[in-house]
């Protein structure tokens, strides 16, 4: 469970494919990492698999660093986020997980990803911007 408020921004070090990634059934494969340079902000509480919120996707910590994390991306994960398109040195947003009865400064987000929509129109509103989203009925209900 994420605040949806950013911790920090990182920037991603590669996205590569691994030949002989750890699977989900503990056999190796080809799988996606995704490895980002973090502050102490973000990497001070962080554990090996705990969850980081990466510009609005939940993603699991499979390595640390004193100065990145890598994680790994998911098939699904690739086709229905943004995280794809990333490169080296592209900025990402980076939230901590809520912690029970810490910080949550009166939000809560999951980070999951349960599909997609479409922008049918931006616009600044006073000192907002107003995104209206347009998707399925299934991920409206």
């Amino acid at each position: 469970m994420f605040t949806g408020i950013v911790d920090e921004m990182g920037s991603v070090r590669s996205l590569t494919l691994n030949p002989s990634m750890p699977l989900w059934d503990g056999s190796l494969g080809p799988g996606y990492e995704l490895v980002v340079s973090a502050s102490p902000t973000v990497l001070s509480t962080a554990y090996l698999g705990c969850s980081i919120c990466v510009s609005g996707v939940c993603l699991t910590a499979t390595s640390l660093s004193p100065s990145s994390f890598t994680a790994g991306l998911a098939p699904e994960t690739l086709r229905r986020t943004h995280l794809s398109s990333l490169v080296a040195g592209s900025p990402v947003n980076l939230e901590r997980a809520a912690s029970i009865g810490g910080r949550n400064s009166g939000h809560g987000v999951q980070g999951h990803v349960d599909g997609v929509g479409e922008v049918l129109e931006k616009r600044v509103d006073g000192d907002s911007l107003y995104i209206k989203v347009g998707t399925t009925g299934e991920i409206m209900r």
